[in-house]
C-alpha cells in the first residue's frame, strides 16, 4: 500500500496556485480531525510547491509566512511522528 491513499495528498504540475491553497485548506481541516504525520507533512510539501510555482508572485512579507507555515507543520510532522 502506499504511503498517501489519498488523491488529495499528490501535487500535480498542472495544479495552479489556487487549486494547490484549496487543498492546504482541505489538509489542515483533515489533520483537525486526525493528527497523523502523513498529513502534516503532505501540508509541508503542498506549501513548497506553491512556493516553487512559477506563477505565485507575492511580496517577500506573504512568502516569508509560507515559509514560517511549512516550518510550523514540519515540526508537527515530526513530533506527531513520535
Amino acid at each position: 500500500m502506499s504511503q498517501n491513499p489519498y488523491p488529495v495528498f499528490s501535487i500535480s504540475k498542472k495544479n495552479k496556485p489556487e487549486q494547490i491553497k484549496v487543498r492546504i485548506g482541505l489538509l489542515i481541516r483533515l489533520y483537525i480531525i486526525k493528527q497523523h504525520p502523513i498529513i502534516a507533512q503532505a501540508i509541508v510539501d503542498h506549501i513548497n510547491a506553491i512556493l516553487a510555482h512559477p506563477k505565485f508572485v507575492h511580496t517577500i512579507e506573504q512568502r516569508c509566512l509560507y515559509l514560517r507555515l511549512a516550518a510550523h507543520w514540519h515540526c508537527l510532522a515530526w513530533i506527531t511522528n513520535g
